[in-house]
């Protein structure tokens, strides 16, 4: 992995253990991409993304351009 050789690297490069085993109980992070994961996360953006926008939009367009145009 490249993070294992760029750790590796910096821990020569400056001579100190960044991450001591003897500290860190976990040696390694295993982290598999899955396809139903990657899904449901567009997913979940997607609709946060429409909420975000939709609601706004439908607030402004109850709004008479008149009452808006008055303070202007």
């Amino acid at each position: 992995s490249h993070i294992a050789r760029l750790t590796a690297s910096l821990e020569q490069w400056f001579g100190v253990k960044l991450f001591d085993p003897s500290v860190y109980f976990i040696s390694e992070l295993p982290a598999r991409l899955q396809g139903q994961d990657v899904a449901a996360v567009i997913v979940a953006s997607l609709l946060l993304s429409l909420l975000a926008s939709v609601y706004p939009a439908w607030r402004a367009s109850r709004i008479a351009p008149a009452e808006v145009l008055r303070y202007e």
